[in-house]
């Protein structure tokens, strides 16, 4: 999987919030108008994929964003324009944290999920230690693939279940009877 880039983000960004699926300058600008929430976004694009100066020619009118334009492209020429929306800089207005904010959860909600579904791995393993359900019968009951449930709880691979499938297995077990110890559990190989 391809590491997302911010000016990939932002593409696709400003695109949802003009509401229009095209990255002609003239279009985007004009959405501005109804739509100011496109203007940093749209800004911060433009900078991070050279299209600054053609859009500086399209913000003939609106001087206060060609000057947070050049802000932004001096940033940027000097290596620092990540660095300065990461840390909230006060040189640049909150809504382009904002943009920032929004393209960082996104770029790590892999890493994220990831996390999430070990943690639900760990939960799931200690309550089937202590439930009367084989993983045969867990991988039938929620649809699973058996391979990948085994491959997910043995193996310990976060990739072989989807997070709403981890958290639908913990689910399950929890709901699970609890199993008798003076029975015991009966395990096939």
């Amino acid at each position: 999987m391809r590491q997302l880039t911010l000016s990939g983000y932002l593409e696709s960004y400003v695109q949802y919030l003009a509401g229009q699926q095209t990255v002609a300058l003239p279009r985007l600008v004009a959405a501005t108008v109804s739509n100011p929430r496109v203007i940093e976004p749209l800004l911060l694009w433009a900078t991070t994929t050279g299209r600054a100066e053609r859009l500086v020619g399209l913000l003939t009118d609106r001087p206060q964003l060609q000057a947070e334009l050049t802000t932004l492209q001096s940033l940027r020429d000097h290596g620092r324009l990540e660095s300065a929306l990461a840390t909230e800089d006060p040189v640049l207005r909150p809504e382009y944290w904002k943009a920032w904010h929004s393209y960082v959860v996104r770029r790590d909600s892999h890493a994220r999920d990831t996390q999430l579904k070990l943690e639900a791995r760990k939960q799931a393993l200690s309550l089937e230690a202590t439930r009367n359900v084989s993983r045969y019968r867990m991988a039938k009951d929620l649809g699973l693939n058996q391979g990948n449930l085994h491959a997910f709880l043995g193996q310990g691979n976060p990739n072989k279940l989807s997070l709403d499938h981890a958290f639908e297995l913990v689910s399950y077990l929890e709901s699970a009877p609890v199993s008798d110890d003076t029975v015991g559990r009966v395990m096939y190989a």
